[in-house]
């Protein structure tokens, strides 16, 4: 008999969110993380802010997380987008779509301080931490782990294995999952804003020569700044002391929230578009940032890695085996097309507003501004934006589970 259902390994944001998603559909889910949420080191819940989708948020909704997280999460009312240097841009506004926001910005580590107790008190979730997974062998009907870490099992058997231990997974490299990468040249610089005019619901999205600029309202009326650069220019700006980087970023971003007043802690991080050769393997699943990653420019990968979980979580929470291989086939079908419109709109972006030729520059100008007229045209790009393309699994849709495992 297997020790549990199903094993993930990795219990950051997305681990976490899957154990709680399957906590009462009766299937035991055993947890194996080596950082405790609290951890400096725990990736998941560092300094960063997350911009979450309509289809996040109500994600969070159905495992009854969102009222702990609302308070400190800010809504986005509105987007303004800008090609610097030319005459286009657009305005996208929930209140032109019917919606209450287009999106969310919540600070990481709180998403860490909802996750990390519920996850503790979740039915039928054991959680091994400080552990990680130190082999994998798969049998017919079973995968068996190899444990190490104080408190953990020497083994574990489950008929599932589920990969989220990140980017650079070794439980991904141990059931023989490659993973390709592309460098963007590009190094994201993070950090939090104080700005002359509140955001008041606002988020900015500028294009420039060096990369795209992002500014996103919090809730405590300070900003999220992610600024793209070319990688030996971030850090070097990074680096430069408060009110030259302010200078810097206030010729780059322009004047619409005045000027900019102060700036945090800066930190830097490589862009690379990554994804795993396949996204299951016999009697496993790969999902999050084990699976893909994504340029930050539409902050979409986040919302792709919960709609993994959610739809993960749908199918595990159906009858039978729930390592079945047509059963892991269907997920790497549905989770294969929505990575692709996903990609390619991100990806898109990047590449169109990264090109300088004049003519491109022109007609890209016209679209943002063509944006701003037609209707059908603006709502295909916020389907994208906002995570509604596609097929949307039933936690994506804030609807429970529609079965129980026997």
């Amino acid at each position: 008999m297997s020790d549990a259902d199903v094993i993930i390994a990795g219990g950051g944001l997305v681990g976490a969110s899957l154990a709680l998603a399957l906590g009462g559909t009766g299937r035991r889910v055993a947890v194996v993380e080596p950082l405790a949420p609290s951890a400096e080191a725990q990736p998941s819940f560092d300094d960063r802010q997350t911009a979450l989708a309509p289809t996040s948020r109500r994600f969070l909704e159905a495992l009854g997380l969102w009222e702990a997280l609302q308070d400190e999460a800010g809504p986005i009312t509105e987007i303004h987008v800008s090609d610097r240097g030319g005459f286009g841009f657009t305005r996208l506004t929930a209140a032109a779509e019917g919606l209450p926001a287009l999106g969310h910005v919540v600070p990481n580590r709180a998403l860490g301080a909802v996750l990390g107790p519920a996850l503790a008190e979740a039915e039928h979730v054991s959680l091994y931490c400080p552990a990680e997974v130190a082999g994998v062998r798969r049998l017919r009907d079973r995968v068996e782990v190899s444990l190490s870490g104080e408190g953990a099992p020497a083994t574990m058997s489950a008929p599932l294995l589920v990969v989220a231990d990140g980017m650079r997974s070794a439980t991904r490299e141990a059931i023989g999952v490659g993973l390709r990468e592309r460098p963007y040249g590009q190094t994201a610089i993070i950090a939090n804003l104080r700005t002359e005019y509140p955001l008041r619901g606002r988020a900015f999205e500028r294009f420039t020569p060096d990369g795209p600029l992002a500014v996103l309202p919090l809730a405590d009326d300070a900003a999220s700044l992610v600024w793209t650069l070319p990688g030996e220019q971030a850090d070097a700006v990074a680096a430069l002391p408060e009110p030259e980087f302010l200078a810097r970023l206030q010729q780059a971003f322009g004047w619409r929230l005045g000027r900019l007043q102060a700036v945090g802690e800066r930190h830097c991080y490589p862009l690379t578009a990554v994804i795993a050769e396949r996204f299951s393997a016999e009697r496993a699943a790969i999902i999050g940032n084990a699976a893909h990653a994504l340029h930050p420019v539409a902050g979409q990968g986040l919302n792709l890695a919960l709609r993994d979980v959610a739809a993960l979580a749908e199918l595990i929470a159906e009858p039978g085996d729930p390592g079945d291989a047509e059963r892991l086939a269907r997920f790497e079908r549905e989770r294969r097309g929505d990575y692709r419109r996903t990609f390619v709109f991100t990806d898109g972006l990047v590449r169109l507003f990264s090109n300088r030729w004049p003519p491109l520059a022109l007609l890209r100008n016209v679209g943002l501004t063509a944006l701003d007229l037609v209707p059908p045209a603006r709502r295909f790009l916020l389907q994208q934006a906002t995570g509604r393309a596609g097929r949307l699994p039933r936690l994506s849709r804030g609807l429970p589970l529609a079965r129980e495992a026997p």
